[in-house]
């Protein structure tokens, strides 16, 4: 009854997996570099989900064509097991530091304790290393059995070590998915460890993965693809929440706009104006604060909520903005300056006006601020 309920709940894990593959599949964002690691994460828990059904299966099977394949399975398994667990390491690593060539050295590297345990579970048929299947196709765990456990934990450490010394760079949500995923595989490897005939990590594994692929839906959902910043849609629903629960503090609305972004494009070219967006979005995340809302508005323009306590810090707060653009360009190695115009003021809640007017009223001042600075150059 057991080995029906373990098989019964890989084929469930083993749905979700492919349900989510297919999902990705089937979107343009797959040539993307962090895309194709998730996906190589997809497959490689999907495959090692197969072996484990197959070792259930076999298991106490008589015959000799039976031991051997169980043999087989049995290595395959254990071959895959820090896979997965490798390629999370290289996959949190992206999302850190989004340098495709760093992550790809790091991988080489911790590839290395993957060849190891390979090697290892290729000979534990012969030598019950990691494994063997006694003459009468029962599966028992071999001598050097904590060597793939003690791998496999030391990519966890590794990885959750690197994101809580990290943690400035991520975006909050996705710092939370990215903790969250090593719990539940990591607390079930102990049990598995621990309690002898309990197959639940990689089930476990397939759930992290789909609380990872819900963050990532919701990103695409919510956030620019280009800047990481939130985009329209979130922040119409945040104003909105912020209008109905607004108390003792004001708020405020500050509309950016990167000027000269049309000369930008056809001075340069487009990867450029694209890079321009991107400096923008980090000089913006540096000068505001981090509970402070900030959203590509559409096209080259950028808006920002907050709440403040005194109408005098907005004036600080704009003033840090453009000081921090200065400084940016006095650093920076760009053949073009980074200029912006801003516009900003207090949400009146008791005026009337709504959302969308006082989207159009910042909007003006903005422009009026374009005009002021193109009269005075």
């Amino acid at each position: 009854m057991q080995i029906f309920s373990y098989i019964e709940i890989n084929l469930i894990a083993l749905t979700i997996l492919i349900i989510i593959f297919f999902n990705i599949r089937s979107k343009k964002e797959r040539f993307l570099y962090d895309q194709k690691l998730f996906m190589l994460l997809l497959f490689f828990n999907a495959m090692i989900l197969i072996f484990d059904t197959v070792m259930w299966v076999l298991n106490f099977k008589d015959g000799g064509t039976a031991r051997v394949l169980n043999n087989v399975a049995t290595t395959a398994y254990y071959m895959l097991n820090p896979v997965p667990c490798m390629l999370w390491s290289v996959y949190a690593d992206f999302q850190i530091h989004k340098d495709e060539q760093r992550t790809k050295r790091l991988a080489a590297f911790l590839s290395i304790p993957v060849l190891i345990n390979a090697l290892l579970a290729v000979l534990s048929p012969f030598y019950k290393l990691l494994f063997y299947i006694n003459r009468y196709n029962v599966y028992h765990r071999g001598k050097l059995f904590l060597i793939m456990g003690i791998i496999c934990y030391f990519y966890f450490v590794y990885t959750f070590i690197q994101i809580i010394r990290n943690k400035s760079k991520i975006d909050r949500k996705q710092y939370l998915a990215l903790i969250f995923f090593a719990f539940p595989p990591f607390i079930s490897a102990i049990i598995q460890i621990l309690y002898y005939g309990i197959s639940v990590i990689w089930i476990c594994m397939a759930f992290s993965l789909l609380i990872v692929f819900i963050n990532i839906q919701n990103n695409q959902l919510y956030t620019d693809y280009l800047t990481g910043l939130y985009n329209r849609r979130q922040l119409d629903n945040y104003l909105t929440q912020k209008l109905n629960g607004i108390t003792s503090k004001y708020l405020a609305g500050v509309m950016i706009d990167l000027d000269s972004f049309k000369q930008i494009n056809d001075v340069y070219g487009h990867t450029a104006g694209d890079t321009a967006l991107v400096c923008v979005a980090d000089i913006l995340k540096s000068s505001f604060r981090r509970n402070d809302f900030i959203a590509r508005y559409g096209g080259d323009e950028f808006a920002v909520i907050m709440e403040i306590r005194e109408k005098d810090e907005l004036i600080s707060i704009i003033d840090n903005l453009r000081k921090s653009t200065e400084q940016y360009n006095i650093e920076s190695i760009l053949p073009y300056q980074i200029s912006l115009s801003i516009g900003y003021d207090i949400f009146d809640t008791k005026s009337g006006l709504t959302i969308q007017k006082f989207y159009k009223h910042i909007d003006k001042l903005m422009y009026e601020d374009k005009r002021g600075r193109d009269l005075n150059n």
